[in-house]
């Protein structure tokens, strides 16, 4: 079942969902609405990336930090960012990720691989990884701050026994991958 508006703010003020910092005003319906934060993956051109060689990765990235100001994302670049608020969610819950429709009219997609676990950020509150896509003909500048995705809470028919981060193989208790160590 999906959270509503009023279950969202009862989940937070429970303390089952953390969102620091926690606005009301972005708080929907069903969703609340998560905000760009002001760093960005940005893969180098023409090389080739292996995901069984951490290094080869991370020799072809470089890590952009805007301070405040807009990134400007060219036609058929994809980026990596994360999300300005960390988010911690109980065992009982899992939530998922959507683009902004604001967002995808300009082109952009926004997608954040989709599910965010039960458990996720209960060690410690976590910003949520972004995989952001230029589909425009023309670049598209990107704020931090704005509006980039929209967390929708699921309520599951029973709690989880053990929660992401609790689990060995999750990729940030693990950290094998290059953007859970630098990112």
């Amino acid at each position: 079942m999906i959270l509503s508006d009023h279950e969202i703010i009862e989940a937070i003020k429970k303390g089952e969902i953390v969102i620091i910092p926690f606005n009301p005003d972005n708080v929907g319906p069903c969703s609340v609405d998560l905000t760009l934060a002001d760093e960005f993956v940005v893969f180098k051109e023409g090389l080739i990336f292996d995901p069984m060689d951490a290094k080869s990765i991370e020799g072809g990235i470089s890590i952009i930090k805007t301070n405040g100001q807009p990134f400007i994302l060219k036609p058929g670049q994809f980026v990596l960012a994360r999300t300005y608020e960390k988010i911690a969610i109980s065992k009982k819950y899992a939530a998922t990720l959507e683009g902004r429709s604001s967002i995808a009219r300009l082109g952009i997609v926004v997608h954040a691989a989709g599910l965010v676990n039960p458990g996720t950020g209960l060690l410690k509150p976590k910003p949520l990884v972004l995989e952001i896509f230029c589909q425009n003909s023309s670049p598209v500048k990107l704020y931090p701050g704005m509006r980039i995705v929209q967390i929708i809470f699921h309520r599951l028919s029973s709690e989880v026994k053990i929660g992401y981060d609790e689990r060995k193989k999750s990729v940030f208790v693990e950290n094998n991958l290059w953007f859970a160590h630098k990112f």
